[in-house]
């Protein structure tokens, strides 16, 4: 079982019962899913995006690392509508992902949450919180409350405010 870590603006939270599910690839099965907080893969969302806002349901995006960044680009307007957007890790050297969470707050201005999934390692969590990532899936056999103790370690140190890079 997948534990979510969630920022807020006091602590770092661990998310027992997170609502948020990924929806299949397929366009043609997105009409049929029962209803509730979905997260849509890029390319199922733009071919039924009608649909899914008339849901009337929050809603989100699960990124691949090979979006291309054009894409999101000409998501900009409507970037307020989505919820959630979870960025995928497939693997611990794929960093594509950390291009697109750069991309998505800084030069689109994406305010809501941003959630990194997949690969998300202890060592890796200072680079996402860096890049304005606010949700982490941790996998069940990795230590959450070591998780927690070093984000909010993080949020303390000079890492955080002062970066050398």
């Amino acid at each position: 079982m997948n534990v979510l870590i969630r920022e807020s603006a006091a602590d770092f939270q661990l998310v027992p019962d997170d609502p948020w599910r990924i929806a299949p690839k397929e366009a043609d099965a997105l009409l049929s899913l029962p209803k509730g907080a979905w997260l849509y893969p890029l390319a199922a969302w733009q071919k039924e995006a009608a649909a899914i806002s008339a849901r009337g349901e929050p809603f989100g995006l699960w990124l691949y690392p090979d979006t291309p960044p054009i894409a999101l680009e000409a998501l900009k307007p409507r970037l307020v509508d989505f919820a959630v957007i979870a960025l995928d890790f497939p693997v611990f050297t794929d960093g594509r992902a950390y291009s697109l969470a750069r991309l998505l707050r800084e030069r689109l201005g994406y305010t809501g949450e941003l959630r990194a999934v997949g690969h998300v390692l202890l060592d890796t969590l200072l680079f996402t919180r860096r890049l304005g990532f606010d949700a982490w899936i941790m996998r069940e056999r990795q230590h959450v409350d070591e998780a927690i103790a070093h984000l909010r370690s993080l949020r303390q140190s000079h890492m955080m405010r002062h970066p050398y890079q």
